[in-house]
């Protein structure tokens, strides 16, 4: 994968990453309800707007690791992230490259 593919796609996870982290802080200030809420798939693709239903505390085991994501099942990129856990139509991808490679 090229720098500027990289430089692009982790652009992209920080981007919807930040979306989300929003989502789940309303979300939370509303009280912390077991039922789903919907989140940005985190992928690279710079055509994604879909969404996805995690619960907040599943949410947040995705974002105890720094390198890792919640996608759509299929939105993985293969050689670059490791789908670490599936829930239904979501995948938690773990990112393989360099972290050095983030924005941020």
């Amino acid at each position: 994968m090229t720098e500027v593919r990289r430089q692009r796609r982790a652009e992209n996870q920080t981007l919807f990453r930040e979306i989300n982290d929003r989502i789940e802080a309303g979300a939370e200030a509303h009280g912390s309800d077991p039922h789903a809420y919907e989140f940005v798939c985190e992928c690279s693709s710079l055509d994604c707007f879909e969404r996805l239903e995690l619960t907040l505390h599943d949410y947040g085991r995705v974002r105890e690791g720094s390198q890792r994501y919640a996608v759509l099942s299929g939105h993985e990129v293969p050689g670059a992230e490791l789908v670490v856990e599936r829930r239904g139509d979501v995948a938690i991808v773990e990112r393989r490259d360099d972290p050095a490679d983030a924005v941020a």
